[in-house]
Protein backbone atom coordinates (compact mmCIF):
# COMPACT_ATOMS: atom_id res chain seq x y z
CA UNK A 1 0.00 0.00 0.00
CA UNK A 2 1.18 3.28 -0.78
CA UNK A 3 1.73 6.18 1.87
CA UNK A 4 -1.22 8.30 0.46
CA UNK A 5 -3.21 4.64 0.72
CA UNK A 6 -2.07 4.19 4.45
CA UNK A 7 -2.97 8.21 5.14
CA UNK A 8 -5.90 8.28 3.63
CA UNK A 9 -6.92 5.06 5.51
CA UNK A 10 -5.89 6.23 9.00
CA UNK A 11 -7.92 9.49 8.49
CA UNK A 12 -11.00 7.80 7.06
CA UNK A 13 -10.69 5.77 10.38
CA UNK A 14 -10.38 8.51 12.70
CA UNK A 15 -12.58 10.49 10.88
CA UNK A 16 -10.36 13.05 9.78
CA UNK A 17 -9.80 15.47 6.90
CA UNK A 18 -6.56 16.69 5.23
CA UNK A 19 -7.64 20.13 7.62
CA UNK A 20 -7.87 18.75 10.56
CA UNK A 21 -4.54 17.15 10.00
CA UNK A 22 -2.57 20.10 8.87
CA UNK A 23 -4.17 21.74 12.30
CA UNK A 24 -2.50 19.34 14.42
CA UNK A 25 0.98 19.03 12.07
CA UNK A 26 1.66 22.56 11.49
CA UNK A 27 2.22 21.39 8.36
CA UNK A 28 0.31 22.95 5.40
CA UNK A 29 -2.89 22.21 4.24
CA UNK A 30 -1.00 22.12 0.93
CA UNK A 31 1.47 19.63 1.68
CA UNK A 32 -1.07 17.47 2.99
CA UNK A 33 -2.71 17.41 -0.20
CA UNK A 34 0.56 16.70 -1.75
CA UNK A 35 0.88 13.80 0.79
CA UNK A 36 -2.79 12.28 0.16
CA UNK A 37 -2.92 12.45 -3.81
CA UNK A 38 0.51 10.62 -3.89
CA UNK A 39 2.56 13.95 -5.36
CA UNK A 40 4.90 13.75 -2.55
CA UNK A 41 5.79 12.22 0.45
CA UNK A 42 6.76 13.39 4.15
CA UNK A 43 10.07 13.40 4.61
CA UNK A 44 11.57 12.88 8.70
CA UNK A 45 10.24 15.70 10.67
CA UNK A 46 6.55 15.62 8.50
CA UNK A 47 6.42 11.83 9.24
CA UNK A 48 7.26 12.30 12.89
CA UNK A 49 4.48 15.62 13.08
CA UNK A 50 2.17 12.92 11.10
CA UNK A 51 2.59 10.07 13.10
CA UNK A 52 2.22 11.43 16.58
CA UNK A 53 -0.65 14.02 15.22
CA UNK A 54 -2.41 10.18 14.53
CA UNK A 55 -1.58 8.15 17.32
CA UNK A 56 0.30 5.88 15.07
CA UNK A 57 4.04 4.53 14.95
CA UNK A 58 5.80 5.29 12.25
CA UNK A 59 6.12 1.85 11.44
CA UNK A 60 2.32 1.73 11.12
CA UNK A 61 2.32 5.00 8.85
CA UNK A 62 4.82 3.55 6.68
CA UNK A 63 3.94 0.04 6.24
CA UNK A 64 7.20 -1.29 7.35
CA UNK A 65 6.15 -4.58 8.60
CA UNK A 66 8.17 -4.13 11.93
CA UNK A 67 6.67 -6.09 14.32
CA UNK A 68 7.59 -4.49 17.80
CA UNK A 69 6.94 -7.69 19.93
CA UNK A 70 9.68 -7.16 22.35
CA UNK A 71 10.32 -3.09 22.84
CA UNK A 72 12.84 -4.14 25.80
CA UNK A 73 15.33 -5.00 22.47
CA UNK A 74 18.38 -3.24 22.89
CA UNK A 75 18.80 -2.64 19.06
CA UNK A 76 15.53 -1.10 18.87
CA UNK A 77 16.47 1.16 21.84
CA UNK A 78 19.99 2.04 20.39
CA UNK A 79 18.61 3.04 16.98
CA UNK A 80 16.04 4.84 18.56
CA UNK A 81 18.85 6.86 20.39
CA UNK A 82 21.49 7.29 17.19
CA UNK A 83 18.28 8.34 15.27
CA UNK A 84 17.32 11.29 18.02
CA UNK A 85 20.80 12.45 18.19
CA UNK A 86 20.89 13.34 14.78
CA UNK A 87 20.59 16.87 13.63
CA UNK A 88 17.18 17.56 12.27
CA UNK A 89 18.82 17.33 8.42
CA UNK A 90 20.57 14.29 9.09
CA UNK A 91 17.53 12.57 10.49
CA UNK A 92 15.44 13.20 7.54
CA UNK A 93 18.20 12.03 5.67
CA UNK A 94 18.61 8.43 7.92
CA UNK A 95 14.85 8.52 7.62
CA UNK A 96 15.09 8.55 3.60
CA UNK A 97 17.80 5.86 3.41
CA UNK A 98 15.92 3.43 5.95
CA UNK A 99 12.59 3.89 3.70
CA UNK A 100 14.82 2.90 0.80
CA UNK A 101 16.34 -0.19 2.18
CA UNK A 102 13.17 -1.24 3.18
CA UNK A 103 11.90 -1.09 -0.39
CA UNK A 104 15.10 -2.84 -1.15
CA UNK A 105 13.76 -5.46 1.07
CA UNK A 106 10.70 -5.99 -0.11
CA UNK A 107 11.67 -6.08 -3.98
CA UNK A 108 14.55 -8.79 -2.83
CA UNK A 109 12.07 -10.63 -0.33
Amino acid sequence: MSFADKLKEILNKNGLKAADLARATGLSEAAISDYLKGKKEPRGRQSIAIAKALNVSLDTLWETGYDNTNPNDPKTDEALSLYLSLRPDFQDYALDQIKKLVELQDKNG
